[in-house]
C-alpha cells in the first residue's frame, strides 16, 4: 500500500545552489546526503511537509538513468499568502510571471537557478 508521504525526484545542474534557491524562499533543508560522490538533498515547504523534493545531479541521473534524466516535473504549490510569497521571491530577485486571479485564487509562476518553471496557487 502506498503512503501518504511523496517525493518527487529534480533533476538540477547545481544541487547546492538549486537548494540555497528553495531555501532562501522559504523551504527547509530536511536531509543532505552524499552518494556515489554526488550531493542529494531533500527539501519540503515545512519541516514535516508530507511532499518533498529531493535534489538530484543532473549529471549523475545520466550516468544511472539516463531514460529520465531530461524529464522535468509540472507542480503547482499552494500558498496560505500568496501576495506576501511573490513579494519575497521579487526581493530574492527570483524570476516570476506575472500574478494573476483565476476565479478566487491568485496563480503565479516563476522559475528556478536551472530554468525550471513552476507555479503557486493562493489567496
Amino acid at each position: 500500500m502506498f503512503t501518504n508521504e511523496i517525493k518527487i525526484m529534480l533533476y538540477v545542474d547545481d544541487v547546492e545552489k538549486n537548494a540555497a534557491f528553495w531555501t532562501d524562499n522559504g523551504f527547509a533543508e530536511l536531509d543532505c546526503q552524499e552518494m556515489d560522490g554526488t550531493l542529494i538533498v531533500e527539501i519540503g515547504p515545512a519541516v514535516d511537509a508530507q511532499a518533498k523534493l529531493v535534489l538530484y545531479d543532473r549529471k549523475f541521473i545520466e550516468a544511472h538513468s539516463p531514460e529520465v534524466a531530461s524529464n522535468s516535473p509540472s507542480l503547482m504549490f499552494a500558498s496560505e499568502d500568496v501576495f506576501g510569497l511573490y513579494k519575497k521571491m521579487q526581493a530574492n530577485k527570483v524570476t516570476l510571471g506575472d500574478l494573476v486571479q483565476i476565479g478566487e485564487e491568485y496563480v503565479f509562476n516563476f522559475a528556478d537557478p536551472d530554468g525550471n518553471y513552476f507555479a503557486v496557487t493562493g489567496k
